[in-house]
């Protein structure tokens, strides 16, 4: 069980024209998939052989958009806009303005002058057209959340030049009776931060567009709320109006973090069954080149000097707030949220759909009671016994896991959300957003 603060991604489509030859077919084709692992593992062998310059930086755009490289992202997107709008058709040239708004504003760069200039300028332009309201009004509105964020500078990191040690706590998360017989399910990280003097405990939550806390939290530690009326979990179960602001800073360990962007949650379904009162998230994990999380030491290590790619690339992806990881099972290439304030794992109804014969014969249905943010409810899964997954050259197996079996009817592109179950195998989890891979040892 968890909360969420999700960004909803765009859709980018490369099927503006008919590609003649086969390099651009290739990269068109990843693309109009929104498979963005291969893209960013095989575009570089074919772009010297592609002719379209366009779909080179829509390419890139995409690349740089999801392997933490913003601002290259940002340099495509304006030539994509300023030179080639011709070749992608006018739906994705907004989609793609939309996007830069994104980036520049939570998606990484926390520039939120820049991502309101960005909505403005198309909105005026869009109003001076004569578009449908609705199509001015989508920028419209992202104009005027950035315009109140402009003067908050964006969060920073502070910190010596050397290795920093913070200790962690792994608990259990406790549950109602009623909703799990022995009284908890899976684990959670709690990381100690400081505010004002006193010291709390944050879930460590890769899973959080922005780090959060509730209304009760946001009072104690004096976040200033900048934005109200913020839509949280967009277009998600649950979804419910609350409100975004900041601080001046807090305390991990030997480093301060400076303005924190925080979605303050109002009291909501989950609170019957779980109470979360304070997040670390995605604001605060962007400012880092690494993390490494040592579960059975109970220790989080900030290094001074990054990890060495390892030879298997890539294989972490932040799409919009979103952490994204590649893994192998059973011969097959798939994708999974990483979210380390999930306290166990699943695999998606899209999974059990496409191996639903296979998944039968080995499983067990059962009904489960579990929820996220303003959402509890009881679903049929299907419980295997165990599940085999490589994580870049680790072999992890995951027991007991639920495949969900009722479709939602929410749209995904992934394969299953890892959290807790997998963290808690290791030794030793480094996360790298400078390069963007995982590393189990």
């Amino acid at each position: 069980m968890k909360a969420r603060h999700i960004i909803t991604a765009l859709a980018i489509s490369a099927s503006a024209v008919c590609l003649a030859q086969s390099a651009d077919e290739r990269i068109g084709e990843i693309i109009n998939r929104a498979d963005w692992f291969a893209l960013e593992e095989e575009y570089p062998a074919l772009k010297d052989s592609m002719q379209a310059d366009f779909l080179k930086l829509m390419a890139e755009m995409m690349i740089g958009y999801c392997f933490n490289r913003p601002d290259d992202a940002i340099s495509c997107i304006d030539e994509l806009l300023m030179h080639h709008q011709q070749y992608i058709g006018s739906e994705n040239a907004l989609n793609i303005a939309l996007l830069k708004c994104r980036i520049a504003g939570l998606g990484s760069k926390f520039d939120y002058a820049t991502a309101a200039m960005t909505a403005k300028d198309v909105a005026d332009q869009l109003e001076a057209q004569g578009a449908e309201s609705d199509l001015y009004q989508r920028f419209e509105d992202e104009y005027r959340f950035y315009d109140r964020f402009r003067d908050i500078p964006a969060p920073t990191i502070t910190r010596p030049d050397r290795d920093v040690t913070v200790p962690i706590e792994i608990e259990p998360v406790k549950l109602p009776t009623h909703i799990k017989s022995k009284g908890w399910r899976g684990t959670t990280i709690y990381v100690p931060v400081t505010a004002n003097g006193k010291t709390y405990r944050f879930i460590f939550d890769t899973g959080a567009g922005t780090s959060f806390v509730s209304e009760s939290m946001a009072d104690t530690l004096g976040i200033r709320a900048i934005a109200d009326s913020v839509m949280i979990n967009a277009n998600m179960p649950g979804t419910m109006l609350g409100k975004m602001g900041t601080t001046d800073s807090l305390q991990i360990g030997e480093m301060t973090l400076h303005n924190p962007l925080f979605t303050i949650v109002p009291p909501n379904a989950l609170d019957s069954v779980l109470t979360v009162d304070a997040v670390l998230g995605m604001d605060f994990i962007n400012c880092l080149d690494e993390l490494r999380i040592y579960p059975k030491e109970k220790k989080m290590v900030f290094p001074a000097v990054s990890t060495t790619p390892p030879a298997y690339g890539s294989n972490l992806m932040n799409e919009g707030g979103s952490m994204k990881l590649r893994a192998e099972a059973y011969g097959e290439r798939l994708t999974f949220y990483f979210d380390t304030g999930n306290s166990t794992a699943a695999l998606s109804h899209d999974y059990y759909t496409k191996h639903k014969d296979r998944l039968d014969r080995i499983g067990t249905k059962e009904h489960i009671t579990g929820g996220g943010f303003n959402i509890v409810r009881t679903k049929e899964v299907l419980r295997l016994p165990e599940f085999k997954l490589s994580v870049g050259d680790a072999e992890i197996t995951l027991k007991d896991i639920p495949a969900e079996t009722t479709d939602d009817g929410i749209q995904t592109s992934h394969d299953g959300n890892i959290g807790m179950s997998l963290v808690e195998q290791c030794d030793c989890v480094t996360i790298n957003m400078k390069d963007m891979f995982l590393k189990l040892d």
